[in-house]
Order: C-alpha cells, then sequence, then structure tokens
C-alpha cells in the first residue's frame, strides 16, 4: 500500500515539473510586428492628428492623472460635467465633451484615458457600468491566485502584469488594437504613458516612439498600454515589449532637428544638451542587438499629471508650436488636468516605533512622484502665464489664448467631502459611495475653477452654476458589490 502510495505521489511531482517545463515553453512572450522601413504617412501618430485642420476655434487637451480607481472616478465626474456643457462650435451645437481633441492618461487616468478614445461620448454611462462599478480589483485578484494560472505564472516570460492585461481585455477593451484607435475610434487621440524601466525615461504608446524600435504599434492591444502604464512596481510586474531597432532605417524627423537648431542655437550650451539627451534616447531603442527587449513600469514614476509631453514639446519647438497652432485656426487653448493626488491621514509621527515595510515602500514611492509634481505643475503655470503674456503684448488678435483648468482634489473648500477624498486609497476598487463622492467632487472643482469660468466667459457663455459642497455619501458597509454586466454588452473592436 505505502509503495503504492509514493508512486502516485512520485507521479505527481513529476507531471507538476513536466506541467512547469510546459510552462515555461508555451507562455513565452508574444512580439508585436516589426517594420522594416518607417512610414509617416500611416499608424497612429500623434504628429497626423496635430496637423489636422480644426474643425472649429478650440484645442481642448485633457489630462487624467495617477490614483487607480479614485483617478478614474474622478476624471469620470469631469467628463459627465463636460458633457453637460453646451458650446455653438463649427457651425453646430455640442458639448464640450464632444470638443476634447486629445487626451493624456497615467496609470489609473490610462484606462479612462483610453476608454474614452475608444468610445467617445458613449463613456458616459458605459464606462461608470463597465468599470466603476465592478470590483475589478478582486477579478485580478481571482486570476493571480488561480491555480489555472500557476503554470503560466512560473514562465519567466509571463507575469502579474500580464494578467493585468488580460482583466483589461475581458472587462473593457476586448481585442480592440491601436490599428483600432487610428482607423475607427469615436473619442479623441489618447497618449498613453509609462515608464521605460531601464532607462528611467517616460514612454509613450504613439507611432513615433514605435518607430525608433521599429515596430507596428497598430498590432499591440490597447489593454497591453493601459496594463504597462498602470503596473505599479511590486504589485504588478513589467510588462515586455520587443525590439526591432535599428532595422528601419529610421532617422529623426527633420522637423525635430530643425526645431532644436533654431529654438537653442543662441546658447550653444543648451542646443548641445538638447542634442544629446535626444542621440541618447534614441541610441537607446535602435540598439536592438544589445537591448532587444523593453520592460515598462506604471507611468506615474516619471509623469504623474500627465504634463511632462506638452512641457517637452514647447521647449522643443518654442515659437514654432504656436505658429502651428495658429495655423490650425485654434483661438483658444484649453488645458484641463485632472489630478487626484491624495493626502492621506499620516500618524506615523506620533510614534517612536520604527515605520513599518509597508509605510516605507508607500513613502519611497510616494515621495520622489509627488514632489516631481508639483515641479512639473509649477512649470506648466509658468508655461501658461508666459503664453498669456505674449498673447496680450502681440498685437496680434489672431494669437491663441490658453486657458490651464487644473483641478486638484486638494483644492477642494475645506470641507467632509474634502477630508473624505483625500483619504481614499489607491486601488482598482472603491465602494459606491466614494466614487460618487469623486465624481461629486469633479464636478464642485470644475464649477469652482476661475480658469473654466474665463474660457466660458470668452466664449460669450453664462458662468456654471457654482456647485455647494455637499456632505460626503453615506459609508458603505464594506461589502465589495459588482453590478451584473451582460456579455453582449461588452464592446468589441470594430
Amino acid at each position: 500500500m505505502a509503495g503504492c502510495f509514493f508512486g502516485r505521489l512520485k507521479k505527481a511531482v513529476l507531471l507538476a515539473a513536466l506541467s512547469g517545463l510546459s510552462a515555461c515553453a508555451q507562455f513565452q512572450y508574444q512580439p508585436v510586428a516589426t517594420i522594416d522601413k518607417v512610414d509617416r504617412s500611416q499608424g497612429y501618430r500623434f504628429d497626423a492628428e496635430a496637423g489636422k485642420p480644426q474643425d472649429d476655434d478650440m484645442l481642448v487637451v485633457l489630462m487624467f492623472s495617477g490614483g487607480g480607481t479614485r483617478a478614474a472616478a474622478l476624471g469620470y465626474g469631469v467628463l459627465e460635467e463636460l458633457d453637460k456643457q453646451k458650446i455653438y462650435s463649427g457651425g453646430r451645437e455640442k458639448s464640450l465633451l464632444e470638443a476634447v481633441d486629445l487626451v493624456y492618461g497615467v496609470s489609473g487616468g490610462s484606462v479612462l484615458a483610453a476608454y474614452f478614445s475608444l468610445h467617445g461620448k458613449e463613456t458616459i454611462p458605459s464606462f461608470e457600468r463597465r468599470f466603476l462599478k465592478q470590483n475589478f480589483q478582486r477579478q485580478v485578484s481571482k486570476q493571480v491566485f488561480s491555480l489555472a494560472n500557476v503554470p503560466r505564472l512560473t514562465s519567466p516570460e509571463f507575469g502579474r502584469g500580464d494578467l493585468l492585461q488580460e482583466q483589461f481585455e475581458s472587462t473593457l477593451f476586448k481585442n480592440a488594437t491601436f490599428g483600432d484607435l487610428a482607423s475607427h475610434r469615436k473619442g479623441p487621440f489618447a497618449v498613453i504613458t509609462a515608464t521605460d524601466m531601464s532607462l528611467g525615461n517616460r514612454f509613450e504608446f504613439t507611432q513615433e516612439y514605435f518607430d525608433m524600435m521599429c515596430l507596428n504599434l497598430s498590432d499591440l492591444k490597447i489593454a497591453r498600454a493601459v496594463a504597462a502604464s498602470s503596473a505599479v512596481p511590486l504589485v504588478f510586474a513589467p510588462l515586455t515589449l520587443n525590439n526591432n531597432g535599428g532595422n528601419c532605417g529610421y532617422r529623426l524627423p527633420e522637423k525635430i532637428s530643425r526645431a532644436v537648431v533654431d529654438n537653442f542655437s543662441a546658447d550653444k550650451l543648451q542646443l548641445q544638451t538638447r542634442l544629446e539627451m535626444l542621440g541618447q534616447g534614441v541610441a537607446a531603442y535602435q540598439n536592438s542587438k544589445e537591448r532587444p527587449y523593453i520592460h515598462l513600469l506604471d507611468g506615474g514614476l516619471t509623469d504623474n499629471l500627465g504634463l511632462r509631453s506638452l512641457l517637452d514639446m514647447s521647449e522643443l519647438y518654442g515659437d514654432s508650436l504656436g505658429e502651428q497652432i495658429r495655423a490650425n485656426r485654434a483661438r483658444h487653448i484649453v488645458i484641463i488636468n485632472v489630478n487626484a493626488q491624495n493626502n492621506p491621514v499620516n500618524d506615523i509621527d506620533r510614534s517612536a516605533n520604527v515605520p513599518g515595510l509597508r509605510a516605507v515602500t508607500n513613502a519611497v514611492i510616494d515621495i520622489p512622484i509627488d514632489r516631481f509634481s508639483q515641479e512639473t505643475l509649477r512649470r506648466f503655470r509658468m508655461l501658461a502665464d508666459q503664453w498669456n503674456e505674449e498673447a496680450k503684448n502681440s498685437g496680434n488678435a489672431n494669437h491663441a489664448n490658453m486657458y490651464f483648468v487644473s483641478l486638484n482634489l486638494r483644492d477642494l473648500p475645506e470641507s467632509g467631502l474634502r477630508n473624505s477624498v483625500l483619504n481614499i486609497p489607491t486601488s482598482f476598487y472603491l465602494p459606491a459611495n466614494e466614487v460618487n463622492d469623486l465624481k461629486e467632487a469633479g464636478r464642485v472643482l470644475l464649477s469652482r475653477s476661475e480658469e473654466y469660468r474665463r474660457l466660458l466667459k470668452d466664449l460669450s457663455l453664462p458662468p456654471p452654476e457654482v456647485k455647494p459642497v455637499p456632505e460626503p455619501a453615506p459609508k458603505h458597509d464594506g461589502k465589495a458589490e459588482t453590478e451584473k454586466v451582460p456579455e453582449t454588452a461588452a464592446p468589441a473592436a470594430e
């Protein structure tokens, strides 16, 4: 009997070992399609979108910060308010939501940004039903701890970040790719950002970036980009991309090279620094022999507000950026930055006890992000002030005005609502009362924004009604409730 038992045990161990070996062979990284020549007229390109003539005189840019579901819920509340605000533009009445041209998404904000780009106006109310009312975090956890996924997770080329991608596919994006965004998206152009783990640089999911790696972004699933942008260190594994750089004859676009020389020729040291930075960035992706793979982490590590891309463009292109905007007939540049940064009560300084590992880990991640975000916000406000000062002094009636609408949870009036939302943690599940509080916070912040009110005044529209600050919604009982979504309601790539 004992011999029979140990025989079965030996067989089970052998099967488990073979299963592990099979997993290593079966679950390999699936590479993105390569290109052998750069074609700047094809693909999901920011430049192609920026070069389109405006059908109205407004350029509207939205930016959703990191912060998990907290960021998505706050941003969704802002979208609801923009949908209610009607404007007359391009010969017809439409909502300000429909006027959005460009949306940036970082980490948790990338979930909403990508969905808004794919579905446009239909985002309201479908995103709330499909994501905000779901316990997405529990769904991911089930996959992580599922015995069925053990063989895959034992593969060195498959990690928790890949499971996150699969859950985004199941819940929101299905098999939609950036090719779908390029050909038939219903909303604005979306820029999803992650962080290059080796270089520590911001990484954007646009064909301009993928040209450097000689890859076809149109082949990549949207869910993988969103998962990479949301891959919080230590919680989710980095997401991998293959690199084919150096095999498609890539050259730095002429307008970038020209802009660098034109704008920094008066300062040789600044010119040299900018050329070195560009050269190093390109070289890092062009050397695919030494760097055949790229590993990506949470975009909030390098740009938690989504503002750095526009800041970098303004520094790189200088006056030529303004000329391009005027050529596109834009008279009003509207930048709406939705910042879901929280400020939870911290009581570690009330005790002599040494802070625990969790508190230290949070500090190591949060402190540099918060400090970098503050500096980025300061620089962008300076940019907006300089832009509008030039517009005022130029005497040019066609000079576009800039409206920087900064919506920050910390700017809420002192109230129970403010205390509530600032203490909401970063996660992929929030109870219904916290989602409602964040949506309400978005409405309050937008209605009280002086820049937003200035925009409506310049558009000859009545100012928004100043929203009273309500008390926070009644607390949830703590049980995770998930609204059932029929499979037939799932959006699919067209």
